[in-house]
């Protein structure tokens, strides 16, 4: 097979670069937001009878039943070979002592004679996960998520997923979800199921918050769910990657991170970002050759990835200023440094924007996917310009706390005097003027 090149030159070749990515700001269009909001109606409207002939519609399965029996997750853990259930197990542990390393805590302080502020922290009551399965099962996703809500100490978690074509949930996918906490297991077509932990239905419990990553309709449904009152994260959308190396960097080994994170699926993101021409060529040369190493669906997902009209690159920057400008536009969900230690600490201090960041050789994207414990479920699209990953921070909220001595109330007593009169709500004026007054 023929190909073309996919190494650009920047700044000279911006425009060609800017063409290959114009899709990408767009993770979803007012066409698929319509067409979500007439799924939430129909759930709305329908219930567990509007999720599944939506599931026979757009996934063309017809469902028995939406809620997989205790019978079938606990068969699903026995199904499990003693070496996939260790590695399921050690991942769980590594993601939990992450979490809880991130798991914020309440506290309070004094920041003035008399002024107490602080935090209480509280776990949701209720979480709905989405787990999806279309390229190909995501136990990994399902050990993170899972596990982020049962380190915040969420009480019930809800596990969504697509059918298969009998009508259950992937055995491994349902197992380790299992193994890492999770409560209920629900199956159908993922935007409805959404719906349903929205608003609740005979067989979908409605909870407080709504996770996990998707294309652009589950982006959209995501979304939407958050004008219901759930708590969300945006932008979790198809996979994209960014290396950031210099000729220090095995050419080799770059090739293959770059097909670690493009063989996700015809629409993932794959950029090697250098200044070095020498690289580049270097990688496009062994990339192909890797390529042809791959067997079946994912070798087209790769071809389509690194194909004229694919999200993969190779983007050659004049100078390190112009890389590092690149990679904070794009703001890329995984960002692997591997270059020497100066411009390590250069890059370190003047990316700003990556869903996560992976320093050195030895710390490829499949160990942050898999074993590290940290959060592969990240903001794609841009979103990591104003988003983060998913973690059991995400599974908490916030309520301020205030706490005055009456020396403290009346050190801010002109403040509440003179603004509430300003606005004309005198009975604020007169709840501190009874307390002083005593």
């Amino acid at each position: 097979m023929q190909n073309s090149s996919i190494v650009f030159k920047v700044p000279e070749q911006n425009e060609l670069l800017t063409e290959r990515f114009k899709t990408h700001k767009t993770l979803f269009n007012r066409e698929v937001l319509n067409g979500v909001l007439s799924i939430f109606d129909e759930v709305a409207n329908k219930g567990d009878e509007g999720i599944r002939s939506l599931t026979t519609k757009f996934d063309e399965v017809v469902l028995d039943e939406m809620v997989l029996s205790n019978d079938y997750v606990e068969g699903c853990k026995s199904s499990l070979s003693p070496t996939l259930r260790s590695a399921i197990e050690q991942a769980i542990r590594n993601v939990r002592d992450t979490n809880l390393a991130m798991l914020p805590k309440t506290w309070e302080k004094q920041i003035r004679p008399g002024t107490i502020i602080g935090e209480n922290v509280v776990p949701l009551e209720s979480v709905g996960i989405w787990i999806p399965a279309r390229k190909g099962p995501l136990i990994s996703t399902a050990i993170m998520l899972v596990v982020a809500a049962k380190t915040a100490g969420v009480k019930k978690i809800v596990v969504g997923m697509p059918p298969l074509k009998n009508g259950l949930g992937d055995q491994g996918t349902v197992a380790a979800a299992k193994l890492a906490g999770a409560d209920q297991f629900v199956i159908g077509n993922g935007v409805s199921i959404i719906a349903g932990l929205a608003q609740g239905t005979n067989s979908i419990p409605e909870v407080d918050g709504i996770y996990g990553p998707g294309p652009g309709a589950i982006a959209a449904a995501m979304s939407m769910a958050m004008t219901y009152g759930k708590k969300s994260v945006l932008g979790i959308g198809p996979t994209e990657c960014v290396i950031f190396a210099d000729e220090t960097a095995d050419p080799l080994k770059t090739a293959y991170d770059l097909i670690n994170e493009g063989e996700h699926g015809p629409d993932s993101s794959s950029i090697l970002v250098t200044t070095s021409i020498n690289l580049a060529h270097q990688v496009e040369a062994l990339l192909w050759k890797c390529i042809d190493e791959v067997e079946g669906k994912r070798r087209q997902y790769l071809h389509n990835v690194f194909g004229s009209n694919g999200k993969g690159a190779i983007v050659v920057a004049s100078n390190i200023d112009e890389a590092f400008d690149f990679i904070n536009w794009f703001a890329p969900e995984h960002l692997m440094i591997v270059c020497d230690k100066e411009t390590e600490k250069r890059a370190l201090t003047s990316i700003d924007n990556a869903g996560e960041i992976l320093i050195g050789e030895y710390t490829p994207f499949s160990a942050a996917n898999y074993g590290i414990g940290i959060t592969a479920v990240l903001p794609t699209n841009h979103f990591a310009r104003a988003f983060s990953g998913v973690t059991a921070k995400d599974m908490v909220k916030y309520s301020t706390i205030g706490r005055l001595s009456k020396d403290a109330l009346q050190e801010i007593y002109q403040i509440i005097k003179e603004m509430g009169n300003y606005e004309q709500l005198p009975c604020h004026v007169k709840a501190a003027d009874i307390r002083l007054l005593e």
